[in-house]
């Protein structure tokens, strides 16, 4: 028993590794075990620091500073980010002004605005305005110094010219979620941003898979009242909190 019990832990972590966030589903099947058996693995391996466990999973440990290039984001969990991309796009009306926060979620909406009549959409996103030009998308881009890790534009030219917009909607990424934090983010610079877009827009979203809750950051950029957020799924402590706004994309 003791050598099978190893042998999942070494798979649970092995998973872990590879992206970073499991699912329950996925463990069961990598280890043919129970629910039962699955929860128990993820509590001993948490109380040995090895992992996180979150709502339907567990995640690896990340420090507040932590953050992970552009690259590495966009190949995980590319089917919940582009259902809840699909979501976001959904909300977005002709003739209006929005702004993408750079990101990789946010990117996700990019192929379902298309279409979309006398859309204009601002961001500080690189990759963001690489891919509105693709599909022929007007694009208004905020210039500032280039953060080549997250190729978002930075600095006192971006905010300086939030600060002369308005939005009807705004769409941002998010590195945490939590009870006490609110959303946050690994840089200051970029929370600031963050925080200026959404006090400039009518209507905010914060677009977040499952992996972001219960995780949190170096910088608060707003309160969870203040947006409504976008998921696969919602953990139930966000569904209890009646002055939280939420969307689910499989409702």
């Amino acid at each position: 028993m003791k050598v099978l019990t190893e042998l999942r832990e070494r798979n649970i972590l092995d998973l872990l590794k590879q992206k970073q966030f499991i699912k329950i589903d996925e463990i069961i099947e990598k280890n043919n075990s129970s629910v039962s058996t699955v929860r128990r693995d993820l509590k001993k391996l948490e109380s040995e620091g090895k992992l996180v466990r979150i709502h339907g999973g567990a995640r690896i440990e990340s420090n507040l500073q932590e953050e992970p290039d552009f690259q590495v984001k966009s190949k995980l969990n590319l089917v919940e980010k582009n259902d809840i991309g699909k979501k976001a796009a959904e909300l977005v009306q002709e003739g209006e002004v929005i702004f993408l926060d750079a990101g990789t979620s946010t990117a996700t909406m990019i192929s379902y605005l298309s279409n979309i009549k006398g859309l204009l959409v601002v961001t500080n996103g690189l990759n963001i305005a690489n891919l509105l030009s693709d599909f022929d998308v007007n694009t208004y881009v905020i210039g500032g110094l280039l953060k080549n890790k997250t190729r978002a534009l930075i600095g006192t030219e971006v905010t300086d010219r939030i600060e002369t917009f308005q939005f009807d909607r705004c769409f941002m990424g998010v590195n945490g979620i939590s009870k006490d934090q609110g959303f946050t983010t690994p840089d200051i610079q970029e929370a600031q941003i963050k925080t200026l877009v959404m006090n400039r827009s009518r209507q905010a979203y914060v677009l977040a898979d499952l992996t972001k809750f219960d995780h949190t950051s170096f910088v608060s950029f707003s309160k969870l009242e203040d947006a409504t957020i976008i998921t696969d799924t919602c953990p139930n402590w966000i569904k209890n909190k009646t002055n939280v706004k939420y969307m689910e994309v499989n409702k």
